[in-house]
């Protein structure tokens, strides 16, 4: 029985996350309330509520999802990769591709991001996010074995992805992510092959 209970969980908070993923790809994470949420699946407010605690835990739960589809390309990439170069072209153009191609991640990124300065609860997700990227970004750096601060690749890695997200979001007609994530990819490498 607590089986049958944990899939019926499960399931219900997967059709609540992607009724979510919906409106924030729709209209932002400002599209997304309770309300709205309780039109789009086929249950009560009490359910959403019993399943999420708040707004933020929905949305926290909205960015997890888009993340974890995210990173499985990149890892899929990474590990298809024959070369140094090709590993971190694959994380470059997987992670910024992936967050292109998910309106709802980048949105809620923005959002995150732009709270973060005085939104405890924002700071939070995007500190947990950071650190995953860095510690993705760290093994990439160690099996290189490339002699620079890993801890500081790491996050110039991540600022990459972030950076280019960014521009392409706010500025699309003259970024172009392609000829970026190449710029990028071919500084990066450099570095790790000269150190």
């Amino acid at each position: 029985m607590a089986e049958a209970e944990a899939s019926v969980r499960d399931r219900r908070r997967a059709e609540i996350v992607a009724a979510a993923r919906h409106l924030v790809s729709e209209g932002g994470v400002e599209a997304l309330t309770i309300g709205r949420l309780e039109r789009r699946v086929s249950f009560t407010r009490g359910v959403i509520t019993y399943h999420f605690d708040n707004k933020e835990e929905i949305v926290a739960a909205v960015l997890d999802s888009a993340v974890a589809e995210i990173d499985a390309a990149t890892f899929a990439d990474v590990a298809a990769s024959q070369s140094l170069r090709e590993q971190v072209r694959a994380v470059l153009s997987t992670k910024v591709h992936g967050f292109l191609d998910h309106p709802d991640a980048s949105r809620i990124l923005l959002s995150f991001w732009a709270r973060s300065a005085h939104d405890a609860s924002a700071r939070e997700v995007n500190q947990r996010l950071f650190r995953v990227y860095r510690k993705q970004s760290r093994n990439l750096v160690e099996t290189s074995g490339a002699d620079v601060d890993i801890d500081a690749f790491a996050a110039l890695l991540v600022g990459t992805v972030i950076g280019i997200v960014t521009q392409v979001q706010i500025d699309p007609d003259r970024v172009d992510p392609d000829a970026t994530i190449e710029e990028a990819t071919a500084a990066l490498t450099l570095r790790l092959e000269r150190s």
